[in-house]
């Protein structure tokens, strides 16, 4: 992988730190945020590659949070990898109106989202 940015928006502390640790052994250059106010700033001032979001959190919500940042989008693309324990069919609506947006059911691999990553950017696995 080319040095790229992500950013990993969870409230459990330990999900954030066990992407962190294999996003930044791939060479990615790491943020985190543990709601999506923060993450929503985050984006907006660093443009990452790659969003890792879950949908509940609180302050603002995953859902909220993809919506939000779905129109920047057309200024450069991202990847976003939403993150959930429990699927609601209606998550996969929502989801699929959105651009570059992947819905992905806890518990998942770290190396699962790693492919998921190396494949949106045409790299092998």
């Amino acid at each position: 992988m080319t040095t790229k940015t992500a950013l990993i928006v969870d409230d459990e502390v330990h999900i954030r730190r066990v992407l962190e640790v294999k996003l930044k052994n791939k060479g990615m250059q790491v943020m985190m945020a543990k709601n999506g106010q923060e993450a929503l700033d985050l984006i907006q001032e660093n443009r990452p590659d790659v969003v890792i979001t879950d949908i509940n959190m609180p302050i603002m919500d995953g859902k909220t949070l993809c919506i939000l940042t779905n129109p920047l989008k057309k200024e450069k693309t991202f990847l976003t990898i939403v993150v959930t324990a429990r699927i609601d069919p209606q998550d996969n609506i929502w989801i699929q109106e959105l651009q570059d947006t992947i819905l992905l059911e806890k518990p998942f691999s770290p190396m699962e989202i790693l492919h998921i990553i190396q494949s949106y950017r045409g790299e092998p696995n």
